[in-house]
């Protein structure tokens, strides 16, 4: 159930960032292969406090909009950057004021369709009073219960808020609800160290390392995944402590896990929410062919079989779980091979 901000006055505007999603169940696949939903992109960056962050924070919507753009076939039209100085890129559509952002979240809300998914990402630093956490922006900060708002604009659709700041784990239990998937940096406001994550979860779409299963598509799911990991190795690798735990929550329950999993009760949705669409031939195929159809399917249940296989990764041994592993890749290898070639026959 989506809970309405608390203590937030009419017309208070607020700034948010994110990268537009598409979403494809093998249901969806078979009946919206006329037309595919399309990404909806919404990037803030908020304030750097010193020349260093601000460039790092540029830095990494940028290379975001590129992976949307070359790898992930979002269109420039989709796709909206309000940045903490509109004269940092050409590739920025506007300072990141409030009025700014709730003129761009009305905007995306307005046009997608039924079927769009949105992403929504925040880079920059954050802050916590108590329990809760805020979002840094010139002017006045973005505070979650003031985002969960501005959020029922979007009635149908499945929207991913992930806030890579510092201080961000309040926005789980603030932000969580109904088609919503909500990603945090830290579990708690308290942990107010500067934070990587956001860093390694774009990674996971501008490079191939995040794609687990090699479909050619990376979930929402595994990019956190791909994120925490990267995010503890850097840390090890500095020989630091690690002062940063990311959260994710699908199931509107409010209360987030560390590792979520296909399985749930967090990581269901976010396993089947994607960035990329399903390939156009696949999609037309499974609208009229219900083998293929069936093949998406089956392809899906591989894929969450694998999602909550790692999730379950500490409690098997080291060649169990290599041997689970290999069994599930090869089967998803055999219904990708199939798919590539929708008139060909899976391959036993």
């Amino acid at each position: 159930m989506i809970r309405p901000g608390r203590g937030v006055a009419p017309g208070v505007v607020l700034a948010l960032a994110g990268a537009g999603a598409l979403s494809w169940a093998p249901v969806a696949v078979a009946q919206s292969a006329a037309a595919p939903p399309r990404a909806q992109v919404l990037i803030v960056s908020g304030l750097g406090g010193t020349p260093e962050y601000s460039e790092l924070f540029r830095e990494q919507a940028e290379r975001l909009i590129g992976a949307l753009r070359e790898r992930l076939g979002v269109s420039d039209e989709s796709i909206v950057w309000l940045a903490e100085d509109a004269a940092i890129s050409p590739r920025a559509s506007g300072r990141a004021t409030v009025e700014a952002v709730e003129r761009e979240v009305l905007a995306m809300a307005a046009r997608a369709g039924p079927a769009d998914p949105a992403l929504i990402l925040l880079l920059g630093h954050g802050s916590g009073r108590g329990d809760d956490s805020r979002f840094n922006l010139p002017g006045p900060d973005l505070t979650a219960e003031a985002l969960s708002v501005w959020l029922t604009a979007f009635t149908t659709q499945t929207v991913a808020v992930v806030n890579a700041a510092s201080a961000s784990g309040g926005f789980v239990p603030a932000v969580a609800g109904e088609r919503r998937i909500v990603v945090t940096a830290t579990r708690s406001p308290r942990e107010r160290e500067r934070t990587h994550f956001g860093r390694f979860f774009i990674d996971a779409f501008a490079l191939d390392e995040a794609d687990i299963d090699k479909d050619e598509r990376v979930s929402l799911l595994e990019a956190f995944h791909y994120a925490t990991g990267e995010v503890r190795r850097h840390y090890e690798r500095d020989d630091q402590m690690l002062t940063e735990h990311a959260l994710l929550d699908d199931d509107g329950d409010g209360e987030g896990a560390l590792e979520p999993s296909a399985e749930g009760p967090d990581g269901l949705v976010a396993n089947r929410f994607f960035l990329a669409a399903a390939p156009a031939a696949v999609a037309q195929a499974a609208a009229d062919d219900p083998e293929v159809a069936a093949l998406l399917e089956e392809k899906q249940r591989i894929e969450d079989a694998i999602a909550a296989l790692r999730a379950r990764r500490s409690e098997l041994g080291e060649d169990e779980y290599d041997d689970q592993l290999e069994a599930l890749l090869l089967d998803l290898a055999r219904i990708n091979r199939a798919l590539r070639d929708p008139g060909g026959a899976p391959c036993g």
